[in-house]
């Protein structure tokens, strides 16, 4: 082999070199942006979570909350409904007596007119 044969495969291999520092250029950069972006992708997720686990906790405490309030509420019904049964004792009771309150002065105030003979023997 010759002096010239053997320098043309080292002229490829070293235009053949030059030829990929390009590319391995670009992809070294492509390389460096698709690292970045999944950095920014994997803290945007970790925001996300944070926010999803915060809106979580939340619900759990408006649902808690909810079940308090709905709670006290029954208890409030059932307070009036006891509240207005009662009433409704107290006025039954008022009412017998105011009646037989009436009764009794009707009786009394027919008693203390003076006889006349003429109406009552």
């Amino acid at each position: 082999m010759s002096v010239s044969e053997k320098v043309a495969p080292l002229k490829s291999s070293v235009s053949s070199s030059s030829d990929l520092d390009p590319l391995l250029k670009d992809l070294t950069e492509k390389k460096l942006t698709f690292r970045r972006n999944v950095v920014s992708l994997a803290a945007e997720l970790k925001d996300a979570r944070n926010k999803l686990a915060s809106q979580e906790q939340l619900f759990v405490k408006e649902s808690q909350t909810r079940k308090v309030v709905e709670t006290k509420a029954r208890s409030m019904e059932e307070e009036v409904i006891k509240l207005q049964k009662c009433l409704q004792d107290k006025d039954e009771q008022l009412r017998s007596s105011a009646s037989s309150t009436e009764q009794y002065l009707q009786s009394n105030d027919h008693s203390s007119l003076p006889a006349c003979g003429s109406c009552c023997g």
